[in-house]
């Protein structure tokens, strides 16, 4: 080989190990300070984002849901699922299909040797935090403030230099008071609400008619005089008097139950954490979303109505008006917001209406486009004192240290749902109801402190409201029924507390914020035809 060569091929050699030198250390850079990626270990972000769960399919309707572990290697502590659910001498995983009823019941399924599936994994960008300030109702992963070398994911609620209440679901904020003044009764409270894009992200579907064959053997969760509902995938009226439907909240309760959740049941009761296996709590939810694409025959007039915490709340289509509208129950309506139509319900044309009830706002769409309410013109802004009023009943100063009427699900409303027709046959078509995230209102268990059980988590009670600091925020997890969150976190590790002097039981420092979860960009692998494939049709971004 000549000397040219050889110097040739020693150059090119150098170049080679340069440039992987480079690429690896840009890689690294990259990671350690752009984006990095993580897995979900658990569901207390269900069903925004998957922990390690089972994926199942209902033969009748053909829908397909995550469901937590139901088996694990370290019994009670629920740490270390089994790789294989529903075997050995354990039960069998025993499931419903949520899109078919009251979880009771629904169509019941039995399995055994269900594989586990692993947690979502999700981009997160990193230090962003650095640059710009973190916003209400983000996915953020933080170091555990109980434990710094775990990695922790939730949704954050709570500001620096704020005070939260967290009232029958929703989250109420107002600036800190000099003097430490944590009354809920106070001035400056405001509800806190989701932007469109958040809130279409986290509904969670309670029925969906498109999920439902045309021979299902399942009654329709809706009911009304006049109506043919033997296809649940549409109903038809033939007109004559205004014709009703109204929504079966018995057999299909509005609660903040998840299907993620069904291993340890539902049961109406106290919240508290951890729950006793099999009596996680469920709380009905008023903040809740209808829809339903219909067909009229000529002339229609059409509202949605939903009846709740001592007041209804509705919807109307009339001609090229939309106009969306609240009375107390014993009063006469109120107009929120008036819109426009570009053109009235015109004659066999399918058009989808989409009405809204959720903290505190009323929105009314048509085929999408928003023509009356939303989050700036359709918001009633009730207080927390004239919250829990109209919700329990009861006035703020009854609401003691030790009254747990507020952790009672049995003492808030079942939301009561309708829509009313009138001026022509209609058909309907792909009909839906859902219901928002809900914050649960939780008391302390008697671990690990044993004086504490039964005492109000943190923001549920107004002995207990936050009050965050220039440098601290407050996070909940989307599915609060089992979520260990900072409404419940028992303390604060030694270290974090010795390191920074606002470190505090149940808040985040600024400085253990790691970055906005933003991509899903691996979920789950399914095994289809003997080989196992990446779910790429659930990558998604994340709000």
């Amino acid at each position: 080989m000549s000397d040219e060569r050889q110097k040739f091929d020693l150059a090119s050699f150098k170049e080679t190990i340069v440039s992987l030198v480079i690429a690896f250390a840009m890689a690294f850079a990259f990671r350690g300070f752009v984006v990095e990626a993580f897995v979900i270990p658990t569901g207390s972000m269900a069903p925004t984002l998957m922990g390690a769960h089972m994926r199942l399919t209902s033969d009748l309707t053909g829908q397909d849901w995550p469901v937590g572990p139901w088996d694990y290697t370290d019994g009670d502590a629920r740490q270390h699922p089994k790789p294989i659910q529903g075997s050995g001498v354990g039960l069998p995983v025993v499931i419903h299909d949520p899109s078919a009823g009251t979880f009771a019941n629904g169509p019941e399924k039995r399995l055994t040797g269900v594989p586990l599936l692993a947690g979502d994994r999700i981009f997160v960008l990193k230090y962003l935090y650095s640059i710009f300030d973190p916003k209400r109702f983000d996915v953020v992963v933080f170091k555990n403030p109980t434990d710094p070398y775990e990695n922790y994911i939730k949704r954050l609620i709570g500001l620096p230099g704020e005070q939260i209440a967290l009232i029958d679901g929703d989250v109420f904020a107002r600036r800190a008071r000099a003097g430490g003044d944590l009354s809920w009764s106070g001035e400056g409270w405001q509800i806190a609400r989701k932007s469109e894009r958040v809130q279409r992200a986290v509904w969670y579907p309670i029925f969906d008619s498109r999920l439902w064959p045309s021979s299902s053997p399942l009654r329709s969760p809706w009911s009304g005089a006049g109506w043919n509902l033997r296809d649940p995938g549409a109903a038809r009226h033939e007109g004559g008097s205004p014709a009703r439907l109204d929504w079966d909240e018995d057999e299909w309760p509005i609660t903040d139950f998840l299907a993620y959740n069904e291993e340890r049941g539902r049961q109406p009761g106290l919240a508290t954490y951890p729950p006793p296996r099999g009596l996680l709590p469920s709380f009905p939810v008023s903040d809740v979303r209808t829809a339903m694409a219909v067909i009229p025959d000529g002339d229609l007039e059409v509202s949605a109505t939903l009846s709740t915490r001592g007041h209804e709340f509705r919807g109307r289509i009339i001609e090229r008006e939309a106009i969306v509208e609240m009375r107390a129950q014993d009063g006469g309506w109120i107009e929120v917001h008036r819109g426009a139509l570009k053109a009235p319900l015109a004659h066999g044309v399918v058009t989808t209406i989409d009405f809204w009830h959720v903290d505190q706002a009323l929105w009314l769409f048509v085929d999408g486009e928003l023509v009356a309410g939303g989050r700036e013109h359709g918001g009633y802004d009730w207080s927390p004192e004239q919250r829990v009023r109209a919700t329990l009943g009861m006035d703020l100063a009854r609401l003691g240290a030790s009254d747990r009427l507020q952790y009672e699900a049995s003492r808030y409303p079942k939301p009561r749902l309708w829509w009313e027709f009138s001026g022509s046959a209609v058909t309907i078509k792909r009909s839906g109801v859902w219901r928002d995230l809900y914050y649960q209102p939780t008391v302390r268990s008697s671990q690990p402190n044993p004086s504490e059980a039964g005492t109000p988590a943190l923001a549920t009670h107004p002995s207990t409201t936050p009050s965050l600091g220039p440098d601290q925020f407050f996070v909940c997890g989307d599915n609060s029924a089992a979520s260990l969150d900072g409404r419940l976190w028992s303390g604060v590790d030694p270290w974090v507390a010795a390191t920074f002097d606002h470190a505090e039981r149940g808040i985040v420092p600024r400085e253990l914020l790691i970055g906005k979860a933003f991509f899903v960009y691996f979920p789950a692998v399914q095994r289809r035809m003997g080989l196992f494939v990446p779910d790429f049709g659930r990558m998604r971004f994340i709000w």
